[in-house]
């Protein structure tokens, strides 16, 4: 395979394994066992040339993905999955052994290259502690219910399919999925606390800025119907981020801004409310991304369940529950690097002239027009 060849391939795998970790953050089991079956081969060989021992290497191996299952929030860039599901590996790795700290090229191990077998120093408090939080996470698992454990024992330990999980248990793959569901949610609540004193990724969370809605605009169209709608997010430093969204949505926004009660409750309103039925509520929202000019965001339920959702309903959502908003700092400093590129699309979002209040009073009288024809459909 040519130089130009594995580029290619390297580039589609970092998309993939983008794809595959936003739904496994929603839930979908059959995601994170693919990310994990795709890059497992790599974190064994790691841990094996670490450790040395074939059966310790699985041991980590296992510990490292169960691991990644608990703390897959923390992952800060999506498309580099495996570099860090390895980083996890060596990481539990010198935890076994008590080693120093040492970097291992992904790429290298990837290629077959040989690596030099570490000096052991074993740190018997080290080990000690290693050994409390295998403990803890095995306690953990012990403790869910019998379906749950064996779920998850034969989908993330074992790596079997959730069909082949469900035809060792007798079962259906459906079950299987309910099954992890709820099992992740038990180890996130029940291991909250173990992860957070035992396992420091704060190299791999992204700093979050906190920021509001500052103001809704829309440009003057030079043709009918090709107008623009522009949200600007602000930081107590008076740092502006403008997104640019639909019409649809710059409305619905427009009318919350300017706390316009309409007769009926609008989509927002009752997803708000079909949420706080179910017993949820939305504790925040990020814009975690921008790629080619496109802005990506999440919403962070109170149970830390992480949905995919595009910044305008997001955004929406946040204003409509009074949830706070948090834009990631690279998110920020992207943003600012290509302000050149964007120029012509940033003075004209600044010159706009609308803003929320014409738009929503532009609705309402839509509004009237329109309860008018129906009172009165000969008018």
């Amino acid at each position: 395979m040519d130089a130009r060849t594995r580029t290619i391939t390297s580039e589609m795998d970092s998309r993939s394994d983008r794809r595959l970790v936003r739904a496994a953050r929603s839930g979908d089991g059959a995601a994170f066992a693919r990310l994990v079956d795709r890059h497992y081969a790599t974190l064994l060989a790691s841990c094996q040339r670490m450790l040395g021992d074939v059966d310790l290497a699985r041991d980590a191996a296992q510990e490292a993905t169960l691991r990644a299952m608990l703390g897959l929030d923390h992952l800060r860039d999506d498309a580099r999955f495996g570099a860090w599901l390895v980083g996890i590996g060596l990481n539990v790795s010198r935890g076994l052994v008590g080693v120093g700290h040492r970097q291992i090229s992904l790429d290298l191990l990837r290629q077959d290259g040989r690596i030099t077998e570490p000096t052991v120093h074993a740190d018997p408090a080290e080990l000690i502690a290693t050994s409390e939080l295998a403990a803890r996470v095995r306690a953990a698992i012990d403790a869910l219910p019998a379906g749950q454990r064996q779920a998850v024992a034969l989908f993330y330990i074992d790596g079997l399919t959730q069909a082949e999980a469900a035809e060792e248990l007798r079962t259906r793959p459906g079950a299987i999925k309910t099954r992890l569901h709820k099992a992740r949610r038990s180890l996130r609540a029940s291991l909250k606390d173990t992860y957070e004193e035992y396992i420091d990724m704060s190299d791999q969370t992204e700093q979050q800025i906190p920021m509001h809605v500052a103001e809704l605009r829309r440009t003057q169209a030079t043709e009918p119907g090709v107008e623009r709608h522009i949200l600007f997010l602000e930081d107590d430093q008076g740092r502006r981020l403008p997104i640019w969204i639909g019409p649809a949505e710059a409305t619905a926004m427009a009318l919350i801004l300017e706390q316009v009660q309409l007769p009926r409750p609008g989509v927002y309103q009752f997803a708000a409310s079909l949420l706080a039925g179910a017993g949820g509520r939305l504790r925040e929202v990020r814009v975690t991304e921008l790629t080619e000019s496109t802005f990506y965001a999440q919403a962070i339920l109170t149970d830390d369940t992480s949905v995919d959702a595009r910044p305008s309903d997001a955004l929406t959502l946040a204003l409509v529950t009074d949830a706070p908003i948090y834009v990631a700092a690279g998110v920020l400093k992207q943003a600012e690097e290509t302000t050149a590129d964007r120029s012509d699309l940033i003075e004209e979002a600044n010159a706009a002239v609308d803003d929320a209040r014409v738009i929503a009073d532009e609705a309402m009288a839509r509004h009237a027009a329109s309860m008018a024809r129906l009172v009165n459909p000969k008018d």
